[in-house]
């Protein structure tokens, strides 16, 4: 018998989402405008230009990866992308957050944050948008890869991939959440950094448009491992 169903027999716990990841940029706030500027800068100063290939993949891996692969030399890569986040959190409080925001404080279950981005910059934006409402924050500095980041939290928090949501906003996550075997969530509006078709391409479990939306995705999954019981 699954873990699963031992704890909806023992009468401990109901079936459900147990814990909820979130992406940040362009899931939780808006930030691709600014962080796009602020590299871009840095990596001209290098002669790399910013193709559209570059700007389609912003996000996609942890900074210095990143920069690496836009052709920035070995020797440069981590004093640049120090750099780099030096001035995202220089310039925090110009983040805007992402529509309804403040409906991801009532949702129940266990929230964390798995980012390719800086955590102290997570950190500040968080604070400074009055968002500090998840329970640990994972920016790129602490873990290997998202897939890896998000199956060391099942371990963590004995959970399996099944109770588990991932709400993002890129391609790359519908791809990540499908390699974990969990739950992937997409959020698509003015704020995302893939558009709406992009993403329905990749087929995610469930396409909204708000983080609004997402209560009424938990009571769906809810509702549907509750009736294979």
């Amino acid at each position: 018998m699954s873990g699963f169903f031992k704890r909806f027999f023992s009468g401990r716990e109901v079936p459900g989402v147990r814990l909820i990841v979130f992406d940040f940029d362009g899931t939780l706030v808006d930030t691709k405008e600014l962080l796009l500027r602020i590299v871009s800068g840095h990596l001209a100063k290098f002669n790399i230009s910013m193709t559209k290939n570059l700007i389609i993949s912003f996000g996609n891996a942890p900074l210095k990866d990143y920069i690496s692969a836009a052709g920035m030399k070995r020797d440069f890569v981590r004093s640049v992308s120090a750099s780099i986040n030096s001035d995202f959190i220089a310039e925090h409080k110009k983040v805007k957050p992402c529509a309804d925001l403040q409906a991801v404080e009532k949702i129940s279950a266990r929230k964390v944050i798995v980012s390719n981005n800086n955590t102290y910059f997570i950190e500040k934006t968080l604070n400074y948008l009055h968002a500090e409402f998840f329970e640990k924050v994972y920016g790129s500095d602490k873990f290997r890869d998202k897939v890896h980041a998000i199956k060391s939290l099942c371990r963590k928090y004995r959970v399996s991939p099944g109770e588990v949501i991932y709400v993002a906003d890129k391609v790359i996550d519908v791809r990540i959440a499908r390699e974990v075997g969990c739950y992937s969530v997409i959020v698509s509006n003015k704020s995302s950094w893939s558009t709406h078709a992009e993403v329905a391409k990749e087929k995610p479990d469930y396409l909204i448009r708000s983080l609004g939306n997402l209560p009424l995705v938990i009571d769906s999954i809810n509702m549907k491992q509750l009736s294979v019981v």
